[in-house]
């Protein structure tokens, strides 16, 4: 029984160095053919970029973008739709903000200033211009300002007017049927119908009411209540229309130079020229003499339109 146990010891350890022995000469040999397809070696690439504080250092190493554009957009705007992207664009805040829409919406500095702003009226806070396209015209255009605290401003016109039926004159004469060019004031107003509401002095004409125009009277270019004198008859009915309503000119007044033209009114129109006054409808002139006060020292300037300037 000893023996025997020995034996069968001995032959026990003998099977295992052979068993040993066989597994140690498998893992020198290929392994066997899987049952199950394998994936083929994938070689290493480098994987996405992730944003990292080391990735977003400004010393950190990164390689070119293909699209210089994506250089200056943050990581996260890769992944935008492309409009969020293009308004984010510099150019798109450029036209939002551009200097020429600014400019636009603001008004103009510039203006065509008043033709009273271009004159010299002295203190009058009132003023009339009268103009024509040329020295031989017997039309023109009659305009009326006003000063106020804000400035000047246009009241009436432009209105028609009718000149003498020579034009305008810088050398006025006695008879030469032309208006006086230059500034006047006015004196006072008349006129055959009763006074319609104005400011002035105003009277009425009668059958004694003369404005002498005789270059040799001593009366001469004044309002005389004396019939034999020579003269224009106020009160006559050859004058109803255009002396219904009138204001005096004051030209040639202060002092009265003989010869130099006489009797040069603002009046109603009769529906042609004058003999040296200025007519307008007779609407229109009832508005500018109601509108006129002594106290805003109204002025009439009266030129062609090419020299009213110099006046």
């Amino acid at each position: 029984m000893h023996h025997g146990m020995v034996r069968a010891v001995m032959l026990a350890a003998l099977l295992i160095a052979t068993a040993t022995l066989t597994t140690a000469g498998c893992t020198t040999q290929a392994p066997a053919p899987s049952t199950f397809p394998t994936a083929p070696a994938t070689p290493h690439l480098p994987g996405p970029l992730t944003p990292t504080a080391a990735a977003l250092s400004p010393s950190a190493s990164m390689p070119p973008s293909p699209h210089p554009r994506e250089t200056i957009a943050s990581p996260s705007s890769r992944s935008s739709p492309p409009h969020l992207v293009a308004s984010a664009s510099p150019r798109a805040t450029v036209a939002a903000t551009s200097p020429r829409a600014t400019v636009a919406a603001t008004p103009s500095a510039t203006s065509t200033p008043l033709l009273v702003e271009q004159l010299d009226v002295g203190d009058a806070r009132q003023v009339l211009t009268v103009t024509s396209a040329s020295w031989a015209s017997t039309t023109a255009t009659l305009r009326a300002f006003e000063k106020t605290a804000d400035g000047w401003r246009q009241v009436f016109g432009p209105m028609p007017a009718h000149l003498g039926y020579n034009g305008f004159s810088a050398d006025k004469h006695e008879g030469d049927g032309t208006t006086p060019t230059g500034r006047f004031g006015f004196t006072m107003m008349f006129g055959q119908r009763p006074d319609p509401g104005v400011h002035f002095p105003y009277r009425v004409p009668d059958s004694q009411s003369v404005w002498v125009d005789d270059v040799h009277s001593p009366y001469y270019n004044t309002w005389q209540e004396n019939a034999a004198l020579k003269g224009e008859h106020l009160a006559s009915p050859g004058y109803s229309t255009a002396y219904a309503y009138a204001a005096v000119i004051a030209y040639n007044m202060n002092p009265v130079v003989p010869g130099r033209g006489s009797a040069i009114f603002l009046h109603v129109d009769t529906g042609g020229p004058t003999a040296g006054c200025v007519s307008v409808s007779r609407p229109n002139l009832l508005e500018i003499l109601r509108w006129m006060r002594p106290d805003a020292h109204p002025v009439i300037v009266m030129a062609p339109a090419s020299v009213i300037a110099r006046y």
